[in-house]
């Protein structure tokens, strides 16, 4: 039987070839203003709530079952709220679709005002995050949920507290071993059928697809009944709305703070672990009213970014200071000072924006270069890799020769340090589960490497761990015999050439009993063999290179910090089973001296991509595949870190 399209009529029971699937005995579809303002009160003691969201222009729709969909890994995506169901828990009243399209944003936003604040029913929803966001386009913004429930807080709180993001199917296969549902979560998992975009497109929607949505929402109700009746035959006892309505509440407000983002942070009581926020505010809450804590809320760190600049000003003429001085917010901006013979001086604040600092048109003369030379402390400072630093602190100096080995130019790099910068990796770099594991950071040039690195070290040595910097050119830990604050407890040895770092890594090893060693750079095949000598010995390994995940595969001087690669031939079972057929195989060719790799992306700062796996991700590249990854975000703008896949 074909699958038929609801009339323009507001109320009527599903058509036959649903009838099955309807999770009410009645449904009213909510297509015009008059009719959601003629809509009756709510009388049952507890409703379920499922938000559909469609793609717009999409090449890849979602699962016309959202019971198969995890919660937008990135809203980045062009997506839109269409409908919303509301399932009954009063078999006798019936259920609601408003379609959105059809209705004034107003009057649904004062509906849902109502249906949120209303304290004698109890609304059960699950992953709000989008829809917190989206509603708030909608208008919003000012909304008291009281009674309200995401099921993955509960499902987190009370089965398992490692699953942040559970989807319904997960929540539905622990309730239906012990709960004889109308629906398993198998036969729901069994009809998730993909649908393009069209079969949304298409007016009047068809009725099979919107009664998919009550559908969804009836499991939300019989999951939230069957966690219930288990809390209530727990120790934990009878489900808490304070505190589920508040950690819902928080969410619903954090997930408009991070524009629909999931947020975590780490629980310091349970080995750093990462938990949703708000089940780590709840956590303060309950300290607050039984220990008398000061604290009303989760107190998050913030970050700071630490630079002095005027060590670096003074060593320029005065006019380049004044005109330096008169950037706007030339502090945070400021990145490179570049001051060539014959050449009007400039600076660059930010990608692709350079700043002149002479309007006349002045150019540097060789007498301002060697004065500048003369304040730093003379040619002598200069090391063998063309760079000098400021006593005890984190700026660059690096100059450019004539084949003479004349100084003509020099471009003077502003160091900064951002204290918390590291707080994204707090699981990774404190927690007892991950304390033996090798981390490789990686990241184009200019992406924030070093500066996490630099917090890094603060970071592990703060743990009383004995942490070691290998600190090639200075500028981890600044120029001088004192490294800078930054860096925490962590010692640093200095490299006097680059080609001399591969042998004190491996001295540092040997005479100052390291617990975790942090190189700033490995570019070189010598450095490679050294981190492998040194991982077989033992210490953690902590370091950065240039370049992306894929890039480093390819790269024959580094790739061995991934395991390497070789080509063997397979035989005709392998080859079949292969993306490319080929009997003839690029495989990885040993372990990776590092088992976990941070990517930073170069375009949003705070970013960053986990490879919690790295043989298996480099397996996969070779195979064609796709690997998996975790990308968070941590910046400034931020409530928590951000999980955005």
């Amino acid at each position: 039987m074909a699958t038929s399209a609801f009339p323009a009529s507001r109320s009527r029971p599903a058509p036959a070839n649903a009838a099955a699937g309807n999770p009410q005995g009645s449904i009213t579809y909510v297509l015009s203003d008059s009719a959601l303002q003629s809509l009756p009160a709510v009388t049952s003691n507890c409703v379920a709530l499922h938000f559909q969201f469609v793609p717009v222009n999409s090449k890849s729709p979602p699962k016309s079952f959202e019971f198969s969909s995890k919660s937008a890994d990135s809203l980045k995506e062009e997506e839109e709220l269409v409908s919303i169901a509301i399932a009954m828990g009063d078999s006798k009243a019936n259920s609601v679709v408003l379609l959105l399209e059809y209705l004034s944003k107003r009057l649904v936003v004062d509906y849902l005002k109502k249906l949120f604040a209303d304290r004698t029913v109890a609304k059960v929803m699950h992953d709000i995050h989008r829809a917190a966001f989206w509603l708030k386009a909608y208008g919003l913004v000012f909304v008291q949920l009281a009674k309200c429930v995401d099921l993955q807080l509960l499902y987190e709180n009370t089965v398992d507290r490692e699953e942040l993001r559970a989807d319904i199917l997960q929540i539905a296969a622990h309730c239906s071993s012990e709960l004889n549902m109308a629906h398993t979560a198998e036969s729901f998992k069994a009809k998730v059928k993909a649908v393009d975009v069209a079969a949304w497109s298409r007016r009047p929607f068809l009725t099979s697809v919107l009664i998919t949505q009550l559908e969804t929402a009836k499991l939300y109700l019989q999951c939230y009944e069957k966690m219930e009746a288990a809390c209530n035959a727990s120790m934990q006892g009878a489900i808490d709305f304070f505190t589920y309505g508040t950690m819902t509440s928080d969410r619903w407000t954090n997930a408009i703070e991070n524009q629909g983002h999931h947020a975590i942070w780490f629980d310091s009581a349970r080995d750093n672990q990462p938990r949703s926020l708000e089940c780590l505010a709840e956590v303060a809450y309950k300290k607050l009213f039984v220990f008398g804590s000061s604290a009303l809320s989760l107190d998050l760190p913030k970050l700071e970014l630490q630079c002095e600049l005027e060590p670096l000003l003074k060593l320029l003429p005065k006019e380049y200071q004044d005109a330096i001085r008169a950037i706007d917010k030339y502090p945070a901006k400021l990145v490179d000072i570049c001051i060539d013979v014959g050449r009007i001086p400039y600076v660059f604040i930010g990608k692709r924006q350079r700043e002149v600092l002479m309007q006349d048109g002045s150019t540097v003369s060789k007498e301002t270069i060697d004065e500048i030379l003369r304040k730093l402390g003379g040619e002598m400072r200069i090391g063998n890799d063309n760079r000098a630093g400021i006593d005890r602190q984190l700026h660059r100096i690096s100059v450019m020769r004539s084949k003479t080995d004349e100084i003509y130019g020099l471009t003077m790099r502003v160091g900064r340090a951002l204290r918390n910068a590291a707080c994204a990796l707090t699981d990774l770099l404190l927690s007892e589960r991950h304390s033996s594991k090798s981390v490789l950071v990686l990241g184009h040039p200019g992406s924030g490497k070093t500066t996490l690195i630099r917090d890094v070290a603060r970071c592990v040595s703060e743990t009383m761990e004995n942490v070691c910097i290998i600190d090639t050119s200075n500028e981890i830990g600044g120029d001088g015999l004192v490294p800078h604050a930054c860096v925490g407890w962590a010692r640093r040895m200095m490299v006097r050439s680059l080609e001399e770092q591969a042998s004190v890594m491996i001295e540092c090893v040997q005479n100052h009993t390291v617990e975790t060693l942090i190189i700033d750079e490995i570019g070189r095949k010598a450095e490679v063999l050294a981190a492998s000598t040194v991982r077989q010995r033992g210490p953690r390994l902590i370091a950065s290179a240039h370049g992306d995940f894929r890039a480093l595969i390819k790269n024959p001087d580094l790739k061995g910090l991934v395991g390497g690669s070789q080509q063997v031939l397979v035989g005709d079972a392998a080859a079949a089973k292969s993306t490319n057929k080929n009997k003839l195989q690029t495989q990885r060719a040993g372990n990776p001296i590092f088992d976990v790799i941070v990517e930073l992306d170069h375009v949003m700062r705070g970013q960053c991509r986990i490879i919690w796996d790295v043989a298996k991700a480099v397996d996969c590249v070779l195979g064609g595949q796709n690997y998996s990854f975790e990308t968070r975000q941590w910046d400034s703008t931020t409530r928590g870190v951000q999980v955005l896949k």
